[in-house]
C-alpha cells in the first residue's frame, strides 16, 4: 500500500504518495537539465489539459494555484468511479 508524503507543490491541497513515481511528473520539469518535480495526479491531469487547451502548463513561479480544470477532473473521476462500479457490480 502507498503511504502519503508531503503535499503537492502545485495545489498545496492533495497529499503526495510514495514512491514519488506514482504521482505525476510536472510538465514544467521535462527538459533535459530540469530537476524533476512531482505533483499530485489531479494536478498532472490539469497540466496535461492546460498543455492541450492553453499555451502550456502554468509555470512554477505561479504555484501554488487552484487547478484550472478542477471541475472537469472531478467529473471525470466521478464518471470513472461509476463505470468501474458498473463493471464490478
Amino acid at each position: 500500500m502507498n503511504e502519503m508524503i508531503g503535499t503537492c507543490p502545485r495545489c498545496e491541497e492533495h497529499s503526495m504518495m510514495t514512491p514519488l513515481e506514482v504521482n505525476a511528473l510536472s510538465r514544467t520539469t521535462r527538459g533535459i537539465n530540469d530537476f524533476a518535480v512531482w505533483v499530485c495526479s489531479d494536478c498532472g491531469m490539469d497540466e496535461g489539459l492546460e498543455d492541450a487547451f492553453h499555451t502550456g502548463a502554468t509555470e512554477q513561479i505561479r504555484w501554488p494555484m487552484k487547478r484550472t480544470f478542477e471541475f472537469f477532473i472531478k467529473e471525470t473521476n466521478i464518471q470513472t468511479a461509476q463505470l468501474m462500479n458498473d463493471i464490478n457490480g
